[in-house]
């Protein structure tokens, strides 16, 4: 079975980046929060692949979580 949380990174040229699954949504939370944005000043997505609901994690300098339920967000494989 599938990681149900996948991690995106939103480029800055609009684009997103898969990252890595996640089983847990607090353990998808703490990697972005405590490995990636501290490695990389970005926005993170976390997609709930059953629910399509997003949570977008915005770059320290501007931070805040913002949950998004419209599952708008197109997923074809992971790489």
């Amino acid at each position: 079975m599938l990681d149900p949380f996948d991690i995106f990174k939103m480029e800055q040229n609009g684009t997103v980046r898969w990252v890595r699954a996640i089983n847990d949504i607090q353990r998808a939370k703490t990697y972005v929060n405590k490995v990636l944005a501290t490695a990389a000043c970005a926005d993170y997505i976390i997609l709930n692949q059953r629910t399509g609901e997003r949570i977008i994690i915005q770059a320290a300098t501007k931070r805040r979580d913002i949950r998004v339920a419209a599952p708008s967000l197109a997923v074809s494989s992971r790489n």
